[in-house]
């Protein structure tokens, strides 16, 4: 199987590379295209009008390019250029911390992976839940076996598996989960000589689903959700006859 990596970490984050070394070791083949430096939180935005530099960056048994992009950019970009070549599949990730909850919105891993399922190829986003540059090698391996297994499951179009691993050892398995509140929390910011800067979980939404992605990973499994480009809520609207009353 053909599989092209990519992730918002960048093109030499731990995460990637591990996930590389594991899909070469399950008999794969493997092309990376990857930013060419940090990009988290870039959510699935493109470059429209600008160009995108790509160069040749030495890698361990694989061709890997850094694009100067965003992830979204550089799975589309990717699949454009190897179109004759075309990947079976896109593995993001293994993204450096958890992506679960609200993340999945600001999340340029799970961009990335909406992305190449936007443009019609089978997609996953995975991520470690923890901020380590070690680690890696059970999610890494596990990310390979869910990219085998949705090949066999595919989604709709626009529909991708988002993947994530508690950080230490082996998980206790794999775990259906749903969306959690987890990143859904009250405007805080600290004032610093160049700026504000964000405070991340404060006063945060508490969550209760034992099912939910905070919950299943906190208990030492590996949540799998299906995430979505279409953002349409199940909520009904109200009735709107006002709206078209008046001038």
């Amino acid at each position: 199987m053909h599989i092209l990596l990519t992730n918002d970490d960048g093109i030499f984050a731990p995460g990637l590379r591990e996930l590389s070394k594991a899909a070469i070791a399950a008999g794969h083949r493997v092309t990376i295209f990857a930013p060419d430096g940090q990009r988290s939180a870039a959510s699935h935005s493109i470059t429209i009008k600008d160009p995108l530099p790509v160069e040749r960056a030495p890698y361990e048994g694989v061709r890997a390019y850094a694009v100067g992009g965003t992830p979204a950019d550089c799975a589309r970009l990717g699949l454009y250029l190897l179109r004759a070549d075309r990947p079976d599949c896109v593995l993001s990730g293994i993204n450096k911390g958890a992506n679960r909850g609200a993340a999945i919105l600001s999340s340029g891993t799970v961009g990335a992976a909406l992305e190449a399922s936007l443009c019609g190829v089978p997609s996953a986003a995975v991520s470690l839940c923890r901020f380590a540059d070690d680690g890696y090698e059970h999610a890494a391996r596990l990310g390979v076996r869910l990219a085998e297994w949705m090949m066999r499951h595919p989604l709709p179009l626009g529909e991708a598996y988002n993947l994530n691993v508690p950080y230490g050892g082996r998980p206790l398995g794999v775990r259906a989960a749903t969306v959690s509140y987890d990143y859904v929390f009250e405007p805080v910011y600290r004032e610093t000589e160049a700026g504000w800067v964000m405070v991340v979980g404060e006063n945060s939404v508490p969550e209760t689903d034992e099912n939910s992605d905070l919950q299943l990973t906190r208990a030492g499994y590996a949540s799998l959700s299906v995430v979505s480009w279409n953002m349409m809520a199940a909520t009904p609207l109200a009735n709107f006859d006002e709206l078209n009353e008046g001038d």
